[in-house]
């Protein structure tokens, strides 16, 4: 790893450790700056605020989801593909760095401040990526249902996070807790009978 990629992940782990601890508005740079063991002047040359430390951050979610996303392919089977994307969900889901940035992005939400248009228009783009795989099955014929796509992807996204995300995300269970291979096949099942027959 560069040395530059280094210091930025160092920071990155840093501010979410702060912010985690004291959100956004009471973290101290200066303590980033000694817990990514860093000089303050490295520290501002990469973020001058802490508001684009934060969106930093935000960027790294969103980069992070774009990275699960899979392509509708006519040749492997539906549930074999289902499969696939359920994986990489639960995976991405349930990985710390993920849950602790999103436990921030979600309490500076509630505070109301919002991410930047831009980053309002990745998460939309995220979330409809989902629903073009769907789009590409319908025409393959590999989904049966009349719902509109959007529907299903919501539909199968409250199952898969009701069982894994939001649990951990709102401290309801720890992520040890979390029944990974039960929660895949309930939502691999759910959307197979409820949309494919």
């Amino acid at each position: 790893m560069a040395v530059k990629d280094q210091k930025m992940a160092q920071i990155h782990q840093a501010a979410v450790q702060e912010f985690l601890k004291k959100g956004l508005d009471a973290a101290s740079m200066h303590k980033i700056a000694e817990s990514a063991e860093v000089s303050k002047r490295t520290l501002y040359k990469y973020f001058p605020t802490k508001g684009e430390l934060y969106s930093a951050l935000i960027d790294e979610l969103l980069d992070r989801v774009y990275e699960n996303q899979l392509q509708y392919t006519c040749d492997i089977p539906i549930k074999e593909q289902l499969e696939t994307i359920v994986n990489n969900k639960i995976d991405l889901f349930m990985s710390e760095s993920f849950l602790n940035m999103s436990k921030i992005v979600l309490g500076e939400m509630l505070k109301s401040r919002k991410p930047s248009d831009e980053q309002l228009e990745r998460m939309y783009s995220a979330e409809t990526l989902f629903v073009h795989w769907i789009d590409e099955a319908k025409k393959d014929n590999k989904i049966s249902s009349e719902e509109e796509s959007e529907i299903i992807a919501s539909q199968f996204h409250s199952i898969l996070k009701g069982q894994t995300f939001y649990p951990v995300i709102f401290y309801f269970a720890d992520i040890q807790m979390i029944d990974k291979k039960g929660a895949r096949e309930m939502t691999v099942n759910f959307f197979l009978n409820s949309f494919c027959l």
